[in-house]
């Protein structure tokens, strides 16, 4: 069914929900069971949640409405819905915990529909006097609500796949090892050299190795490549040229290196859905480093995965001794110390602008080294006016690239779209799965409304292009 946008009331989005099985099957998997009552479990939460949560107390005691944050946020700004905004959100909130609404089906529907129309991309929080970050308050309220049995389904299917399988789209071992050589043959025939990967399949507990697509044989546990990578699953059908690219770098800089099949992603869709699950999640990269027994770890590009990552995992891995990294860190050390040659007219003349990824740019300290790559791999490279951490969402993270939401999707959209327009750019470089994911289902629709033939891609694929062997 196609829901249509009306300017100042989007009470008519909201993400369908998760059936009962599936919620029943999240909970057992990080033990916990529906409440009997869910109207006084909710209001008890999000009192307890009240005392605890630092953010949540600013938001109903301190804030003066002075409305800097509702200025900054895409989600009001694109809708012009007063609930659709940070103040709007925590009014909700503050007539809940004091006392002023009951908790009842209406209620729940209105915390529902607006707390999932947040996009969590903390821009609201740079920009407040007080520093009240909506993000944390949302991810606190989607929990509460879950735990209730309430959760975009979306969302709920994703992460059960992810738990179940090791990444989101259930892609098993053989289809993975199957998608990795065929692009690894597209690259002998791009690039004209043979390269080197592992796979270790999980399956069987066996460590393959395979050169251009072909397999060469299992490898004895000693001569176990040190360097584990994390792919989004999106790279293996969607962001392919970014596969080739991590593929093609590791060849460059002759460093050996591994895919696991059960994590064959970067996603956590847990961070903005339940702590629970977003820990559970952790846990598969911490446990897939541990049984390969690397010194290393590489993630790929994926925004909110990588904030998750870099707060969660990365320091469990340090502590036992494995490195951590973003693959946009290696690449500028390789470019630095003279390791990869790199040819920008390979990547042609387009005017390319660069967008930083939300959870990058504000929350994952990832700001300069893409910037840093884009100089080397493209002739022509600009900036959105609003960059670093006053960048525009791509739209779709934390749960809005639901099919249902698109209308609104293409709404949030609009801001970073109109600023490429504007500034004369062609090609935007957004380096996330998630707002790579984004912009796949939506600029098809931008192009045709505003006449215009804009592309996109992440840095690796640039990388790709621009390497020379």
């Amino acid at each position: 069914m196609h829901l249509e946008f009306k300017l100042g009331d989007t009470s008519n989005f909201k993400p369908l929900k998760a059936t009962d099985s599936l919620v029943f099957k999240l909970h057992k998997k990080i033990g916990m069971e529906l409440p009997s009552d869910k109207y006084y479990y909710i209001e008890t939460r999000l009192r307890d949640e009240y005392l605890r949560n630092k953010n949540i107390r600013v938001a109903v005691e301190t804030c003066v409405h002075c409305a800097a944050c509702i200025d900054a946020c895409p989600t009001y700004l694109t809708t012009k819905d007063i609930r659709n905004s940070p103040v709007g959100r925590a009014e909700m909130l503050r007539n809940i915990i004091k006392r002023k609404q009951k908790v009842n089906d209406s209620t729940i529907e209105l915390l529902y529909t607006y707390y999932w129309q947040c996009l969590t991309c903390r821009r609201c929080g740079y920009i407040c006097p007080f520093g009240i970050d909506q993000a944390d308050i949302t991810r606190v309220v989607r929990g509460v609500l879950y735990e209730a049995g309430i959760v975009s389904r979306f969302a709920a299917m994703t992460i059960d796949k992810h738990e179940d399988t090791g990444n989101n789209m259930g892609i098993t071992p053989t289809a993975a090892i199957n998608i990795i050589s065929y692009f690894a043959k597209e690259i002998k025939g791009e690039k004209g050299v043979d390269v080197e990967y592992y796979i270790y399949r999980h399956d069987q507990k066996k460590m393959l190795k395979f050169k251009s697509g072909e397999l060469v044989g299992e490898v004895e546990r000693s001569e176990w490549p040190r360097l584990l990578l994390y792919p989004s699953s999106a790279d293996l059908f969607l962001n392919t040229e970014a596969l080739k690219g991590f593929i093609a770098f590791f060849n460059a800089i002759k460093t050996p290196f591994v895919i696991h099949t059960k994590c064959i992603e970067v996603a956590n869709f847990g961070i903005w859905t339940h702590e629970k699950h977003m820990k559970l999640i952790a846990q598969h990269y911490i446990n897939a480093a541990e049984e390969l027994g690397v010194n290393m770890v590489v993630f790929g590009e994926c925004g909110h995965g990588w904030r998750a990552f870099k707060n969660i995992v990365a320091p469990e891995l340090e502590q036992k001794g494995i490195k951590t990294y973003h693959i946009h860190h290696l690449v500028v050390k390789a470019i630095k110390e003279g390791k990869i040659k790199l040819n920008p007219e390979a990547n042609g003349d387009l005017v390319y602008m660069y967008q930083d990824p939300c959870q990058y740019s504000r929350g994952g300290d990832l700001i300069e080294e893409p910037r840093f790559i884009m100089s080397h791999v493209v002739k022509k490279w600009i900036e959105c006016p609003q960059n670093r951490h006053l960048n525009w969402c791509c739209g779709g993270q934390a749960g809005m690239l639901a099919e249902e939401l698109k209308p609104l999707r293409l709404q949030y959209a609009r801001l970073w779209y109109e600023c490429a327009i504007n500034a004369g750019a062609q090609h935007v470089v957004r380096p996330c799965s998630m707002c790579k994911g984004t912009l796949n289902s939506i600029i098809g629709d931008l192009n045709k409304k505003y006449g215009r033939n804009i592309t996109y891609s992440g840095v690796m694929e640039l990388v790709y292009k621009a390497l020379l062997f």
